[in-house]
């Protein structure tokens, strides 16, 4: 290689439709270097076949560019030295070795930009944006250029030079950023600091925690981790963890393992691995060894497992799926039998441990639902559910059986529609159940006479066995119960709860129900494993601009210390907006709940796009992070993120969670719009002319709804919304059983005012709203027909409407590439509408005309 002074010159040009008057350059002072390090050809390098030289060496970069991220005075081992990422100016001298140099580029918009770069045809350089390497193209004279596209936000860039061995070399880096003239000198600037907002590609792919398993004795945690670095696959690895020290004792990679568990004795963790011709393989970890043995082999479809608690055998349940009928043909018997899996039975069986010996433990026509184990390992309690449509709500019969595993003799301990979990607890005459408000004639209602309760609403029954009576544990408890268990150290009741915008667990002592929150550490708590044997416990969670992380919970004190924060180092540079809570002062004098998510250096003189998010069905809009509908992300664009709590949520008491029943946007409607008056007029930064407003399923429904009654939006956006209620109650596969809690006893024959009057198809034409209709087109909740129809509809009336659907997608967008499009989509059509930039919607969806 030449050993001669190379220029090299970096333009960033804004790519346009028109480029009559000059453009603004905005030369870039600074960029970050680490090395030069030494690039010496390999032993042999001339030796024939297979012969390297430097050409070679330059093609394949000595540092994984997913993993890296630079940051000033931040170190990286290099081959013989450690060298550091330091600040350097135009010109640069750099030494004959491998270089590399990195730039944050801070886009303000959507934009497409060129970048120039003129080096000599000796030199080695090598292109990356955001972890994908950038290719580029000859040009003019020894320039070569590459195609840029920089949504709003901030991209890494990262430039690798080679330079062959000898005397120092001058390079000469003289970046600048050339603008086109309609567009402002800050719309696109280079910086050496690594400070950006959250994104989406972090919030799907940065480490974080999937399964969490205690082990009986509570001295060894289980943590499944995952992530998906850039231009990769996702990948995962299991982590033990010493509770008592807080040490990683072992890590382990490879395997695409789930469903773990922890053997009675502690010593052994079992999990799931697939198997051959899409089977399961349950295998059993010795964590003192290191060794694996496989207990059972080839089990189709495994829905779940249990160990026996004296260790020696394993419980789990099958599915068998029905046979079709051979002459294509279908004869449906019910509502539910239009449910492609309702043909299919599962089953209980039981292996012993470790001699593998199978026995079946239940037959029969139906299949059992959620089980458990009595604590001396004797009972399986079990539930059978079976379709009962002239029994009234919720349509379904729900009876509770117990097993015992000596003679495989059955016992029905209790009927009751609104009953669907049981466990064991330490004391044997007593049962602990889950059910609605509805449960044991009404027995945890806690609302006046006529009220129909909202049977989404979880209650926890003390089930006294020798005189089948009931007791509620939870009648006056205002937080909503999902997931329950009953220690059988401390005697306590634990319950997993919502609890207004958060999830919380709560304990009680269930002779007097007093009940008193646990801390788990986090503000929004998704899994809680609890020491089958030690008043210990782990907590995994999020708060609401906390990534994923586990903490070890102290049950004597109520204290909890963190245990692993795996997204700590992908999240180091990120920078997130306050995030207050706000009542909204409605008409009627009522408070409503929400919270406001503040633009990053949110400046108060300056005004802002509003986007508004609800969900207003059963459950309110907690403060997790991440999630489908990333507020932080959305904030990190620029916006104000107002989200408030229409009435009808579970978390707020039984009276506010009640008028849910039969509302569908009565009231509901009302107070997001009543609540965002309220709310522009308190924050005068909030744009009051580019607010727009977002919901899904029945946040879709209320969007759609929202916007037939004003127009105080510049833009709306309804992911699988509900258009008409009489179609999707008889059409979504659930939609008479959500109609069962959600339109207790009202049908389409006798309710003209709430399938007809709240459904926004049949008032189309008041809308004037541009809407974006969002659905996958294999929905089998809210089905595609409901956006069909309205889209349709506002087509034929001339009105400004988009509607993409997602290929191959269910109710939920789950896959990671087609998620990113979804997400991309709704920033697009909001950047359009509210903000004025329709390059990045034009660029996603061109004209085909």
């Amino acid at each position: 290689m030449s050993r001669r002074i190379l220029l090299l010159s970096l333009l960033l040009v804004t790519a346009v439709a028109v480029a009559a008057a000059d453009p603004v350059v905005v030369p870039v002072a600074r960029l970050l270097q680490a090395g030069p390090w030494p690039l010496p050809l390999p032993a042999f390098h001339d030796a024939a076949p297979g012969g390297v030289t430097l050409d070679d060496l330059a093609k394949a970069p000595s540092l994984d560019v997913a993993l890296l991220r630079p940051r000033l005075g931040r170190t990286l081992a290099a081959p013989g030295a450690e060298v550091r990422w330091d600040d350097v100016a135009a010109p640069l001298m750099v030494r004959p070795g491998e270089t590399w140099f990195a730039a944050y580029l801070r886009s303000d918009r959507w934009q497409q930009a060129t970048l120039a770069v003129a080096v000599p045809d000796s030199a080695h350089l090598q292109l990356w944006l955001d972890g994908e390497a950038v290719t580029a193209k000859p040009g003019e004279g020894d320039r070569s250029t590459a195609e840029l596209t920089l949504p709003r936000g901030v991209h890494t860039l990262l430039l690798r030079a080679v330079v062959d061995a000898g005397p120092a070399v001058a390079w000469s880096l003289a970046p600048v950023l050339t603008l086109a003239a309609d567009l402002p000198a800050e719309a696109l600037a280079a910086t050496i600091e690594s400070r950006r907002p959250a994104d989406i590609h972090l919030v799907l792919d940065s480490p974080r925690v999937r399964e969490v398993s205690l082990s009986p004795d509570g001295r060894l945690a289980a943590i499944m981790v995952g992530e998906r670095p850039a231009g990769g696959e996702a990948q995962s690895w299991l982590e033990l963890h010493d509770l008592k020290s807080g040490k990683l004792l072992d890590t382990w990679r490879g395997h695409d393992a789930s469903q773990f568990d922890w053997a009675p004795d502690g010593a052994r963790l079992s999990f799931v691995l697939p198997g051959d011709h899409e089977t399961s393989d349950l295998w059993l970890y010795t964590v003192a060894t290191g060794e694996l043995t496989r207990l059972v082999r080839g089990i189709a479809d495994l829905a779940g497992y249990q160990w026996v608690p004296d260790g020696g055998s394993v419980v789990y349940a099958v599915r068998v799926k029905a046979e079709p009928d051979k002459r294509k043909v279908k004869r449906v018997l019910n509502p539910a039998d239009r449910q492609p899996w309702y043909r299919d039975r599962s089953y209980l069986m039981q292996v012993s441990v470790p001699a593998g010996v199978s026995r079946r433990l239940t037959a029969g026509p139906l299949s059992p639902g959620t089980w458990s184990l009595s604590p001396d390992g004797t009972h399986v309690l079990f539930f059978l559910e079976d379709e009962d449509l002239a029994g009234g709500r919720p349509y379904a019969t729900s009876e509770l059986w117990e097993l015992d595993l000596a003679t495989l003799a059955v016992e029905r301990l209790l009927t009751d529609r609104w009953i669907g979990a049981a466990v064991y607890g330490p004391d044997p005459g007593t049962l602990l159940l889950q059910g609605s408000p509805s449960a044991f004639g009404g027995l945890g209602r806690d609302l006046p006479d006529g009220v129909q309760a909202n049977d989404y609403g979880g209650q926890l029954y003390l089930l006294d066995r020798a005189t089948n009576t009931a007791r509620c544990l939870t009648r006056d408890f205002t937080p909503d119960v999902g997931r329950a268990w009953w220690s059988l150290d401390d005697g306590l009741v634990y319950a997993l709860c919502t609890d207004t915008q958060f999830q919380n667990v709560y304990r009680c002592d269930p002779r007097r129900a007093d009940w008193t929150r646990v801390d788990t550490g986090v503000e929004f708590t998704d899994q809680f494993a609890l020491a089958r044997h030690g008043r210990v416990a782990v907590a995994r969670g999020t708060s609401v601009s906390t990534p994923d992380r586990v903490f070890a919970v102290d049950l004597k004190r109520n204290q909890a210390r963190l245990l692993l924060d795996p997204g700590q180092d992908a999240w180091a540079d990120v920078a997130f907006g306050e995030v207050t809570a706000w009542q909204a002062p409605l008409p009627d004098g009522e408070l409503l709940d929400g919270r406001i998510y503040w633009p990053v250096d949110y400046d108060p003189s300056q005004r802002y796009p509003v986007i508004v998010y609800y969900y207003g069905g059963t459950s309110p809009v907690t403060v997790d992070f991440g999630g489908r509908y990333p507020k932080n992300v959305w904030a990190g664009q620029g916006y104000i993120v107002y989200v408030p709590e229409p009435s009808g949520a579970t978390g707020y008491g039984q009276e506010f969670a009640a008028r849910h029943v039969n509302d569908w946007g009565k009231r509901t409607a009302w107070e997001v719009i009543e609540s965002t008056r309220a709310f522009l007029a308190a924050h005068p930064s909030a744009d009051p002319e580019h607010v727009g407003c977002i919901g899904a399923s029945y946040g879709g429904f209320l969007t759609e709804y929202v916007i037939t009654q004003t127009d105080l939006f510049a833009a709306a956006v309804s992911h699988a919304g509900i258009s008409s209620i009489s179609s999707y109650w008889g059409e979504g596969l659930w939609g008479y059983v959500y109609g069962a809690r959600a339109l207790a006893d009202a049908f389409p024959w006798d309710r003209r005012d709430v399938y007809v009057e709240q459904s926004a198809l049949f008032h189309a034409d008041r809308i004037t709203t541009p809407l974006l209709l969002l659905h996958g087109d294999s929905d089998t909740n809210v089905p595609v027909g409901e956006s069909d129809q309205l889209f349709t509809a506002l087509k034929l009336l001339g009105r400004e409407v988009e509607y993409v659907q997602v290929q191959g997608q269910d109710h939920h967008i789950l896959d990671h590439d087609q998620r990113i499009v979804w997400n991309d989509t709704i920033l697009a059509y909001f950047a359009k509408w509210l903000k004025g930039q329709d390059g990045w919607w034009q660029a996603m969806y061109p004209d085909p005309r």
